[in-house]
């Protein structure tokens, strides 16, 4: 019987014929990813120091009556107590504000002006008259505060602070 069963194996061992081996699909190509974006390069600094603005000032031919105005509209603190009757503002910004002044124009009309302190006046207006603006007023000493007025080529009044350090 051993033999019987052994036949039975062999027969049933016979060894089938592998069936053709399909291709194997071909492997999608994983999809592109898009170009990283770059952030834009940061603007290039300009060559020297940034001149930060330091005072403003509103000009006026009756400055009394503005120190007035502004006390009352803002609630600012105005001390024109000096001889040229110059209203010197506390704004109240703390850090974040800068305090000015109010007092008399220097023509016929009132103009307001904001002060960027500058190491050097005199090469600043040489700048200023270079790139077509001009000296309204020179480098000026007056003691607590050496200063100048220019126009740029647009005819706005601007001030300048020499830095006194």
């Amino acid at each position: 019987m051993a033999a019987k069963k052994a036949a039975k194996k062999k027969s049933k061992a016979v060894v089938k014929k592998a069936a053709p081996k399909k291709a194997a699909p071909k492997k999608k190509a994983p999809p592109k990813r898009a170009a990283a974006k770059r952030a834009p390069a940061p603007p290039k600094k300009p060559a020297g120091p940034r001149y930060q603005i330091v005072h403003w000032e509103i000009q006026s031919t009756q400055p009394e009556r503005l120190h007035g105005f502004y006390r009352d509209v803002f609630g600012w603190e105005i001390n024109a107590d000096n001889p040229m009757k110059y209203g010197m503002v506390s704004s109240g910004g703390g850090s974040n504000g800068i305090n000015g002044g109010i007092g008399g124009s220097m023509g016929p009309t009132a103009k307001t002006l904001v002060y960027a302190s500058v190491p050097s006046i005199d090469e600043a207006l040489g700048k200023v008259a270079d790139k077509g603006g001009r000296t309204v007023m020179p480098r000026t000493d007056l003691g607590m505060v050496i200063m100048a007025i220019f126009e740029d080529p647009e005819g706005n009044a601007f001030g300048l602070v020499e830095d006194m350090q």
